[in-house]
């Protein structure tokens, strides 16, 4: 009778410790800070594993799911999206909220180990994946190179150079009948004109194919975007030594390019590269070779990805759209007439393709989600508490889709950027906004806008599989599949 008795006793305070776990987490992911309950939970929440599985069931398309969360009829104000053993996400989704996270409150919130944690090994100490003091010295040198002097003597040597070597990669696509797959190919092409801007290095990616260090760094790009899903990233990548072997190609890279400088030199030293090699710490010393290789790597994503992969998208974007491809095609004749290569003042005289830019920018930005770690408790002007510790997010590929900050918010018109009346930098984010907005972002538009009207001027380009055409799960947001397209003569 007595064991009997202890047995029901053991199983009763089992199931009420049982009970106790669950409805302490269901609310809650296991291990995650605990956010107020006012604060709605994914439609996909779960007790204990909170939004992970159905994260987890499709990585590439968790921005897509986040968009549907932000933007349905029910969200109000906040949604939280938690992970076990994470930090918990709170996403907000309106330009007042931007604006106090990015500008009005920036001091409470930083990169902080949420995301140095995911990004470290790759990036090390870089613009990207830093806060404070080495941040400011890093954008305060970048700074001095990304100058309006310096973007029209860019058109006029880099960009043009480039551009020549990209249409006779093209033009042998047509001869040989060979479709192109542009996503690729933007890739390189800009890899290429960055690495002399940023560095003074001559890569040849676009002539001679894909380098091994693009290969691994987009590679390595997507294992960082797949550990801010992930929880468990930092077991399963130990069985990937295709990933340790991509970190050691990029890295290697980047210190290749600091050791071919130290033993060269540059004649002119007017690159970033130069700048960051002259600067002197506080207290004299210079940058380590490790700490030099850091803001190579991270400027090349700068560089590089963002602008290749918007115009990736813009392709995609005037395939879907003919009217608009055709009213872009108009504007670059009668601006350019038999001139086949634009120059710096022919760019900024037009309206329309800067607008398709800027259109293709809204719905597919080159970094579709930002998030911060609260430095302290705050609460947001729309009253949603964030206890420290918590991420604070938003998302501008589902702010550049929200009904609520654009009228026909999915539909691509270039010309809502016609009538002089630009969207404030918090609700137009694709340059991210406040201390932290975007450097390049006039490079940016002016290399990218240089490109579309160069190629579009001598081709047209056609979309092979449209259904292919998907986003991956990255830093940044790149074509998972590439973007396989039919070359033609205009």
């Amino acid at each position: 009778m007595e064991s009997w008795l202890g047995s029901a006793k053991l199983a009763v305070t089992a199931a009420g410790f049982a009970f106790a776990i669950y409805y302490y987490y269901k609310d809650d992911a296991i291990g995650s800070i605990r956010v107020e309950k006012s604060v709605n939970r994914t439609s996909f929440h779960l007790p204990f594993v909170g939004s992970l599985l159905e994260m987890m069931k499709d990585i590439d398309g968790s921005v897509l799911k986040i968009t549907s969360e932000v933007n349905s009829p029910s969200f109000d104000k906040a949604v939280l999206l938690t992970i076990p053993f994470a930090e918990p996400t709170i996403l907000v989704n309106d330009p007042e909220s931007v604006e106090y996270i990015t500008s009005t409150n920036f001091e409470n919130y930083i990169k902080g180990s949420f995301t140095k944690s995911r990004m470290t090994d790759v990036l090390g100490n870089g613009i990207f994946n830093t806060d404070g003091h080495d941040w400011f010295i890093q954008r305060k040198l970048a700074a001095k190179i990304l100058t309006n002097r310096n973007f029209k003597n860019n058109i006029d040597t880099v960009f043009t150079d480039n551009i020549k070597v990209f249409i006779d990669v093209l033009n042998e696509c047509v001869e040989k009948g060979r479709n192109a797959d542009m996503h690729n190919l933007f890739h390189r092409y800009f890899m290429d004109s960055f690495g002399r801007i940023a560095y003074g290095i001559e890569l040849n990616s676009l002539s001679e194919g894909t380098l091994d260090y693009v290969a691994s760094f987009d590679r390595c790009q997507n294992a960082m975007g797949d550990r801010f899903i992930n929880p468990f990233w930092p077991i399963t990548e130990r069985f990937d030594s295709q990933l340790q072997r991509d970190i050691e190609i990029v890295r290697s890279f980047g210190n290749k390019v600091v050791e071919d400088r130290k033993v060269n030199g540059n004649s002119n030293g007017n690159d970033l590269l130069s700048l960051f090699m002259d600067h002197r710490n506080e207290d004299g010393s210079a940058l380590s070779a490790d700490e030099l290789a850091d803001h190579v790597i991270n400027f090349i994503l700068a560089g590089r990805d963002t602008t290749s992969q918007a115009l990736s998208w813009t392709i995609y974007c005037l395939h879907q759209n003919p009217k608009v491809k055709a009213k872009l095609i108009e504007e670059i004749d009668q601006v350019l007439g038999d001139q086949l290569i634009p120059e710096y003042d022919q760019i900024k005289k037009m309206k329309y393709a800067n607008a398709v830019f800027k259109e293709t920018l809204r719905l597919y930005p080159s970094v579709p989600r930002e998030g911060k770690i609260a430095v302290n408790d705050d609460t947001l002007p729309n009253g949603i508490h964030v206890p420290k510790g918590a991420n604070l997010a938003f998302c501008p590929y589902a702010m550049g889709r929200s009904e609520k900050i654009w009228q026909d918010a999915v539909q691509y018109k270039p010309e809502r950027w016609l009538d002089g009346k630009n969207p404030s930098n918090y609700a137009y984010v694709a340059f991210m906004c406040g201390p932290r907005i975007c450097l390049g972002k006039n490079l940016a538009e002016l290399q990218g806008v240089f490109t579309l009207v160069a190629l579009f001027k001598q081709f047209d380009f056609k979309v092979v599989d449209t259904s292919k055409v998907v986003q991956r799960m990255s830093l940044t947001l790149p074509m998972k599949n590439g973007l396989e397209c039919v070359v033609s003569r205009r």
